[in-house]
């Protein structure tokens, strides 16, 4: 398999990448195709879960299917300093960010949002966004499709 991730070998890595694809899969299916016993999976996940390799089980939802269709990227400037603090503290309160990352170059923070479409996207920006303590500009990239989502399981494959 290559390379080795940091203190993980290539019996965790399978067993990562089996999770990272779905994490309900059952220790069974891990131990059967690994030729290993369900026992030494169950042990090696319960590790890899104290270890911290593994953050947490959730379900990957269909979020057009429930009515947020419209996903955004938002680049913001924001005032230096402190006042970052009061920016990620604001993005918090908005249900529709999904995440925010603080950012090095031109931008300071990226945060994702999921809109019910357009007109509620751009309520966003205005009303919630702009108003946001150290907000200084933003740029928003709507995305028109996500061929590539979630696929960092591939990872685990270098």
């Amino acid at each position: 398999m290559g390379d080795t991730i940091v203190g993980l070998d290539d019996i965790d890595r399978v067993i990562l990448k089996m999770l990272s694809e779905n994490a309900r899969v059952s220790l069974q299916d891990i131990a059967t195709a690994l030729g290993m016993s369900r026992a030494t999976i169950h042990e090696r996940v319960k590790k890899l879960n104290a270890n911290g390799y593994v953050r947490g089980y959730k379900a990957d939802l269909d979020w057009a299917l429930l009515g947020y269709p419209v996903v955004a990227w938002v680049a913001l400037q924001t005032e230096q300093g402190s006042a970052s603090y009061f920016v990620l503290d604001d993005l918090g309160e908005i249900p529709e960010v999904e995440s925010a990352y603080m950012v090095a170059g031109r931008f300071d923070c990226l945060v994702k949002i999921r809109a019910t479409g357009h007109e509620h996207l751009q309520r966003l920006l205005f009303d919630r966004v702009g108003m946001i303590r150290g907000f200084r500009r933003a740029e928003t990239l709507v995305v028109l499709s996500a061929p590539l989502e979630n696929e960092v399981g591939r990872l685990l494959d270098k």
